[in-house]
């Protein structure tokens, strides 16, 4: 699930599209199947829509259960699923993680040494790495990710926005035995991990979606008659996908680039526990951008 905002109607705030899989595991795709126009990026609005969303599978005689429902990291939406979805696992997107963290990276001044320093770029892409350890495991690697870091004040602000955001959580207070007193973080690991998860690890066929969305309509902000127009469009286009993936239609096969991309990453996860938690790390890191 995610929003898009550049082709939506002056009156209304986003475009929010829901994809899901359709078809099995030989040649399932994942389609885009319901659009809302939201007048906001409020708990309330997304819980409305899907209340909405249920009513309908409802009255058609449709389970609404999933099993997980992956979002980018949004609390809004985060908390609307926990509340409406109270039996499917919300997951957090790990090419939104990899966004905003080179946000981060920019804004803290250091996206030229990024670009110049290869070892540096590495380890902060180790980061992103701890996404491939089970959850419980990631506070301690985080603390040895950090001890490979050296500390300057642009890396020790990203350090701290990570740990207090996606790790740990912002601290509250210092006791006077030495005890650190901790919030919960914005993002706990149990969100982004993936280890071990049998979904989709991001939302890029998503955001392709996005673009080729923005070139279709090929205005911004277009009137709401000509936005329905693309959409029953677009609607069309995915029943004729459906029908070719019931027929049997193996789905294309997968940029090389990418699915050689992807071995790499199976054959590092394959070692996961034989090797120290650094090694197993920096082995994702290579084969992570952010």
């Amino acid at each position: 699930m995610d929003g898009t905002f550049k082709t939506v109607p002056t009156i209304f705030h986003q475009l929010y599209s829901i994809h899901a899989p359709v078809g099995h595991c030989t040649n399932s795709r994942i389609l885009p199947l319901v659009f809302a126009l939201l007048s906001s990026k409020s708990k309330q609005c997304y819980i409305r829509m899907f209340q909405d969303l249920q009513d309908y599978a409802s009255e058609n005689n449709i389970v609404l259960q999933p099993d997980y429902i992956l979002t980018d990291f949004e609390q809004a939406a985060i908390s609307a699923v926990k509340q409406e979805f109270t039996n499917s696992q919300s997951r957090l997107c790990l090419f939104h993680l990899g966004q905003s963290m080179w946000r981060k990276v920019q804004s803290v001044g250091l996206s030229i040494k990024y670009g110049e320093d290869e070892e540096f770029s590495l380890l902060i892409r180790h980061l992103l790495a701890l996404a491939f350890l089970p959850s419980e495991e990631i506070p301690s690697a985080f603390a040895e990710v950090k001890k490979q870091l050296e500390i300057e004040p642009g890396t020790e602000y990203l350090l701290m926005w990570f740990e207090e955001n996606y790790v740990l959580g912002r601290v509250r207070k210092t006791l006077r035995n030495g005890n650190i007193v901790r919030g919960l973080p914005l993002f706990s690991p149990e969100l982004w991990s993936v280890f071990n998860q049998n979904i989709p690890r991001t939302q890029n066929n998503i955001e392709a979606w996005h673009r080729r969305w923005e070139c279709l309509v090929g205005e911004s902000h277009v009137g709401v008659y000509h936005l329905i127009k693309e959409l029953q469009k677009e609607q069309k286009s995915t029943e004729i996908m459906i029908e070719s993936i019931l027929s049997g239609v193996p789905r294309p096969r997968p940029n090389k680039k990418n699915e050689q991309r992807e071995d790499r990453i199976q054959n590092v996860i394959q070692n996961y526990g034989n090797v120290p938690v650094l090694e197993f790390l920096r082995g994702i890191a290579y084969n992570m951008t952010l």
